[in-house]
């Protein structure tokens, strides 16, 4: 298992991912978090910070002040709402068509949970450590199992012995040193009243640590360990920089999508979906037949993609070119169906393409013979949360609501932006009907 494992995951999966590594789950009330299911934000992946920031508050702030300090759970879920911020750009920006779901859910994991957690390690071990320097347990394989053992070398004195603290519980406690468990999280309070020799007041430091040493644990056993040397790395880095790193994540996830295109030989593919895209422009004049052909390259281009299995990464752009295709022909109700489905497969995606595609399906949203209000006001939440400029700047308030002007808006653009030049023959009369019901013939005829 790893601490992200879908390709292209929501919010909300986020959010209940950190939290199972966390351990949080347990304390946090039941039913009361808005992102409590996986599937919460499927439906809609919107990302609205008032939801996510009442689910932080929920899922991270009000479990870890249970059991360690007010001050500490505030700093610990504001790491945490800064690293959501950060995993938005990621999503927003990095190009991941055609690229291998596992390999970015490694990139995710790599970006998101090991730069929050090093920023936190940082600041707390500077902190508690009078070189300021991190202690060395939090970089450790199995941290947890590194803590006790330090622990124990303190506590000299047999009525400190760990044993007799946690009566009765000899199996539990061999595991714990032994690495093979992890202490649940209400097991914390009780291990640092025993770190400060059996005090029931236990110190401020020993909660601290032993909640971030059993998250980072945590996070390596769920990730396999493949991200121990990176989060060391991440450490030193701030230690010997004395401050936060710069990450260019458009940058990075660029060379990498690069990198994976040219492993996986993907060009011939790639050239494919160019030249149909090309051909299928909303400008370009279609040759009489051309229909057929054009139908018959895109059916081409699916198997291709499908021999590639990249169904998954690249079905937006299947559904996109093949509403734009049903569009052109007059199909304009069916049209309508692929690209809310493209929209849907592009979420998290980034670019041009996407930008385009958000228009266009809003265009061909407004110009369907009843518009459907629930549709665009669905398409319009993922547009003002992917690509917020492409809505006029008055037409941006939250929460999201569709106007009479938004729909006149979209339909002006279709027929600026479609022109009448670039409709398939078989679809012009088709077209222009619909033009003439929406009172718009005498421009397309102008755009034409």
């Amino acid at each position: 298992m790893t601490t992200i494992n879908e390709s292209y995951p929501n919010i909300g999966y986020v959010l209940n991912r950190l939290a199972d590594i966390a351990d949080t789950k347990s304390l946090a009330t039941k039913g009361k978090s808005r992102f409590r299911k996986e599937e919460d934000l499927a439906s809609r992946k919107s990302i609205d910070p008032t939801l996510i920031g009442e689910s932080v508050r929920h899922l991270f702030y009000e479990p870890i002040s249970k059991v360690v300090t007010d001050s500490f759970a505030q700093f610990f879920s504001d790491s945490i709402w800064m690293g959501l911020n950060n995993y938005v750009e990621i999503i927003k920006r990095a190009p991941m068509e055609g690229v291998a779901q596992e390999k970015v859910a490694y990139m995710l994991n790599k970006h998101l949970v090991v730069e929050t957690l090093a920023s936190i390690i940082w600041k707390v071990g500077v902190n508690q450590m009078p070189t300021n320097t991190v202690p060395s347990f939090y970089c450790d394989n199995y941290p947890i199992k590194a803590l006790i053992a330090f622990y124990e070398s303190q506590q000299t004195l047999p009525e400190n012995d760990i044993k007799r603290f946690f009566e009765g519980t000899d199996r539990t406690v061999r595991k714990w040193r032994s690495g093979e468990e992890l202490p649940n999280i209400g097991n914390l309070t009780l291990l640092a009243q025993w770190t400060s020799l059996s005090n029931s007041d236990a110190i401020d430091e020993d909660k601290e640590t032993l909640f971030l040493t059993r998250f980072i644990d945590s996070f390596h056993r769920k990730t396999h360990h493949q991200f121990v040397n990176d989060l060391k790395d991440a450490v030193v880095w701030r230690l010997q920089h004395n401050q936060e790193p710069t990450l260019d994540f458009g940058q990075v996830f660029h060379q990498f999508y690069i990198n994976e295109i040219s492993s996986a030989n993907l060009y011939k593919l790639s050239a494919e979906g160019n030249k149909l895209h090309k051909l299928l422009r909303r400008s370009s004049t279609k040759p009489l037949g051309s229909l057929v052909d054009y139908s018959a390259r895109l059916a081409s281009l699916q198997k291709s993609i499908e021999e590639h299995n990249l169904n998954d990464e690249l079905q937006y752009h299947q559904d996109w070119l093949k509403g734009r295709l049903l569009l052109l022909s007059g199909e304009i109700e069916k049209a309508l169906e692929h690209y809310v489905s493209a929209v849907e497969f592009s979420l998290y995606k980034s670019g041009e393409n996407i930008r385009n595609l958000l228009k266009e399906a809003l265009a061909v949203a407004a110009i369907q013979s009843k518009p459907h209000k629930p549709t665009l006001k669905k398409l319009k939440s993922r547009a003002l949360t992917f690509c917020p400029k492409i809505i006029e700047p008055h037409l941006r308030a939250l929460p999201v609501k569709i106007g009479n002007e938004d729909i006149e808006d979209w339909k002006l653009w279709f027929v600026m932006r479609f022109p009448k030049s670039g409709w398939f023959d078989e679809g012009k009369s088709l077209l222009m009907q619909r033009m003439e019901e929406l009172e718009l013939k005498e421009i397309a005829e102008k755009c034409g």
